[in-house]
């Protein structure tokens, strides 16, 4: 082959490889596009900083709170008697199931008939010890009050279990039992500022 042919050659080669190796070059991603495609070390320590705040952020804001307490305060659910309404039902419910729960003890021990009586007579002994316990709290007269309610509120749903409807009978059953606490509040209180022969006399009468 003469020299001025494989110069020709040498040159068409040259201009082939010039040509292609833009074609090469666009088919690979920069050094900065690999870079963004990548998520740094900050970026995932951050992500997760912002999962952990809304974890740990709190269900409601403390502006919520003053407003809802607010609220509340001015339709008096906080106020002390709708406080002690809401109390009283569960320091009467201990009371009421004293009965059923040392029924074995009352009936057979004690040899008290299973009625409504009787019921009535030892749940009225606890609720007075508990007003006993409720007088010295500051709020005790308004507590003492409710506890009472409770008791009679139950009376009359309980009498109404046992078939009476009518509530002139309803109302003369409440007014015998309502004197009939009265007295007991009032014997033992005498048994307990005097003797143990005077509170045992109040309780066996």
């Amino acid at each position: 082959m003469s020299t001025m042919a494989s110069r020709a050659i040498n040159s068409t080669i040259k201009k082939g490889l010039s040509s292609s190796r833009p074609l090469l070059m666009s088919n690979r991603r920069t050094p900065v596009q690999l870079t963004a495609l990548k998520p740094t070390t900050s970026l995932i320590h951050s992500l997760r900083y912002n999962s952990n705040i809304s974890a740990e952020r709190p269900k409601y804001s403390e502006t919520t709170k003053k407003l809802v307490y607010g609220v509340a305060k001015l339709m008096g659910y906080y106020s002390p008697g709708s406080t002690a309404i809401k109390a009283s039902h569960n320091l009467y419910n201990v009371c009421a199931e004293q009965f059923e729960l040392n029924k074995d003890f009352y009936i057979k021990a004690c040899n008290l008939p299973d009625s409504f009586q009787s019921w009535f007579s030892v749940t009225q002994l606890h609720v007075w010890m508990l007003m006993v316990h409720l007088r010295a709290e500051k709020q005790g007269k308004l507590y003492i009050q409710e506890l009472v309610n409770r008791f009679f509120e139950d009376s009359e749903a309980r009498i109404r279990e046992h078939g009476i409807s009518q509530q002139k009978v309803i109302n003369s059953y409440i007014k015998d039992l309502l004197a009939q606490f009265h007295g007991g509040v009032v014997a033992y209180d005498e048994g307990m500022c005097k003797d143990d022969p005077v509170l045992a006399a109040a309780l066996w009468r």
